[in-house]
């Protein structure tokens, strides 16, 4: 797939080049093609929609909420200094690349997105060609729902409708944007997602999970509907993903982590050779851990009946001298370590929302939520015995907890904080090298990512996170 991504690349730089500030002065370069003409056929439209593929940089997520979080602890042989300032939540907006990274990976995708969507209705079709531009159309839309969706989960002021969100971006133009109101990027989001589902031909789906379908647009609503309170949606659109993706089974659970099995996975990026390794945000290619899993999360596990604990960590020493590391992005191959694939969404979250919508609810169904939260650990333990939640909150509270250990380092602890409105808190073990960074609360700006600073140089009308002000 790297090829494939980095021809589809080059075809979309030429597209974009057609674009630049030459044309607000009237003047037509000759070596560069116009972006309408780039996409002549639904062949060439196809590489530039890989190439909208190719900027999604889940790294970027992935490893701020790992070092923001309580999932990791820094261990001695970490003497590279990579995210030790993050950390330790000593980071500002213009000397960390980390707090900063996801914003422009995002607007890229968006970016490029609007460009193709200009012009995709121009591309000639008739026939299988016009279903599959349509289908092409349905996939920019979802990546650029989720684009956004990933924005406003990590930069918004907060998650309230009228709050400051993040600017919406549906076209592609020099400008210099203010923060939309959360409620209008929720609109935004909801109407790509819904006109996404309409472009798709019937009972469309993609085997190997890489690409967006009809089942991967539903998953992103219905994490979508958690954020934004609307837990009936939510559980429905939980609810469809379930009735077509069943949990792994405990053979297969392993294989999701060495890309032998596709179970449960609704959405991934596939990782090929010479392209990002998700691993080394853990483990370097020498063998240095870089980030251990933090001591609170492993011993959240029952390490001998949950499958997840093998799955998920390795002591790569002994009983008396142990090497804890992560190892969901090691992959299986010895030749290309940490080059395992990023799953996106997983049949497990799934189950997890619809029990938190359960529960949050304005009369919470606590059966039904409990059902399927003892659904996924009677997937995951081996002689689980299932629970009794006596209230909602109980019942919450055990959500959060299985949401930090089934997705943990898959991006969702840090978003999982701020929306419950919880602080981050670690553990005692996992603190000696934290010079103080133990608890940090909403009262702190670090909780709080704030809009990098390059951008508040250059965008006069954005507003910084009212916490950075302080």
């Amino acid at each position: 797939m790297k090829r494939t991504y980095q021809l589809a690349y080059i075809l979309l730089a030429v597209a974009l080049l057609g674009t630049g500030c030459l044309g607000d002065l009237g003047i037509k370069p000759q070596d560069r093609i116009p972006q309408q003409g780039a996409f002549n056929n639904v062949t060439a439209l196809n590489t530039g929609v890989l190439g909208v593929y190719a900027g999604l940089n889940y790294g970027a997520t992935q490893y701020i909420t790992t070092l923001l979080t309580d999932e990791a602890t820094m261990p001695r042989e970490n003497n590279t200094g990579r995210g030790v300032i993050p950390w330790r939540w000593q980071y500002d907006p213009g000397t960390s690349a980390e707090p900063a990274a996801a914003w422009g990976a995002y607007y890229d995708v968006i970016d490029r997105a609007n460009r193709v969507l200009a012009v995709i209705d121009q591309v000639p079709a008739t026939g299988e060609d016009l279903i599959t531009r349509n289908r092409l159309k349905a996939e920019l839309l979802a990546l650029r729902a989720f684009s956004h969706l990933e924005l406003l989960s990590y930069y918004s002021v907060d998650y309230e409708p009228a709050s400051p969100g993040v600017p919406v971006m549906t076209e592609s133009k020099l400008s210099k944007p203010p923060r939309d109101a959360v409620s209008k990027v929720y609109q935004q989001i909801n109407a790509d997602l819904v006109a996404a589902k309409s472009l798709f031909p019937a009972n469309y789906a993609v085997s190997n999970r890489q690409r967006i379908d009809p089942l991967v647009v539903t998953a992103i609503q219905a994490r979508a509907s958690l954020l934004q309170k609307n837990y009936d949606a939510a559980i429905t659109f939980a609810t469809q993903v379930i009735d077509n993706r069943a949990l792994a089974s405990a053979a297969a659970f392993p294989n999701i982590w060495t890309d032998l099995s596709t179970s449960e996975v609704i959405w991934k990026l596939k990782r090929d050779n010479g392209e990002e390794r998700l691993g080394v945000n853990y483990r370097d290619n020498t063998g240095r851990i870089i980030w251990a899993p933090s001591f609170k999360l492993m011993e959240s596990f029952d390490p001998v009946n949950d499958i997840r604990f093998a799955s998920y960590f390795r002591n790569l020493g002994t009983a008396d001298a142990p090497r804890w590391t992560a190892i969901k992005f090691v992959g299986g191959q010895a030749a290309l370590v940490n080059l395992a694939d990023a799953k996106l969404f997983r049949t497990a979250e799934m189950y997890l929302i619809r029990a938190e919508a359960n529960a949050r609810k304005a009369t919470p169904n606590v059966l039904a939520g409990a059902a399927d939260l003892n659904a996924l650990r009677a997937a995951r333990i081996n002689g689980y015995i299932p629970e009794i939640f006596p209230t909602a909150a109980a019942l919450l509270d055990a959500v959060l907890l299985e949401r930090f250990k089934e997705l943990a380092f898959e991006s969702a602890r840090y978003v999982d904080l701020r929306r419950n409105n919880r602080q981050i808190n670690r553990g005692p073990k996992d603190v000696a090298l934290a010079q103080g960074a133990v608890n940090l609360t909403q009262a702190d700006r670090e909780y709080w990512l704030p809009i990098p600073q390059a951008e508040i140089f250059a965008n006069e009308n954005i507003a910084q996170h009212p916490k950075w002000l302080q």
